[in-house]
């Protein structure tokens, strides 16, 4: 009877420990999603828009759920297509800025098969040219990701909560 009892303790505990190491690797940032995540992010700091726009699944969908700019239209559509979002803002932002950096901080990671959501928080430096102030940003943002038949993850949607900065457009 003690020894069934233990035999229940142990598996317990060993349950427990196995739920807190999944836990403990849900926010890891060496996960392969986060790490595109990563890149991602990193290449638009780098004005590397080739790279980061080979990081996004074909049909990726950016989520607009409020205008990014004074100027912009408050019934923007709820979607757009990624790629293109992102050559129009690299168009408009890189001639502006001095620097445009995208630090991310993943905050979970959740894999199952072929999707992956990564959580980060974010923070943009905005240093546009002619202006001494820099303009920081700070924001959670979703990023839905889809590694379809195993050939690599790519990100397939992006959702914030980022706030409506002061340049505005139009």
């Amino acid at each position: 009877m003690q020894r069934a009892f233990l035999n229940v303790m142990i598996a317990l505990v060993l349950t427990v420990v196995g739920t807190l190491q999944a836990t403990a690797e849900s926010s890891d940032a060496s996960h392969p999603a986060a790490r595109v995540v990563i890149e991602f992010n990193d290449s638009v700091t780098n004005r590397d828009m080739d790279t980061a726009i080979g990081l996004l699944a074909e049909g990726s969908i950016q989520y607009q759920i409020q205008p990014a700019h004074p100027g912009m239209p408050e019934d923007q559509p709820l979607t757009a297509d990624m790629p293109s979002m992102w050559k129009t803002v690299a168009a408009i932002l890189f001639p502006t800025t001095e620097s445009y950096e995208r630090q991310v901080e993943i905050i979970d990671v959740r894999v199952d098969g072929e999707l992956a959501v990564v959580w980060t928080q974010t923070k943009t430096v905005t240093h546009r040219k002619g202006v001494e102030e820099l303009m920081v940003l700070e924001f959670s943002e979703i990023y839905f990701l889809v590694n379809k038949n195993d050939t690599g993850w790519l990100i397939a949607g992006n959702a914030s909560n980022r706030p409506i900065d002061e340049i505005p457009v139009g």
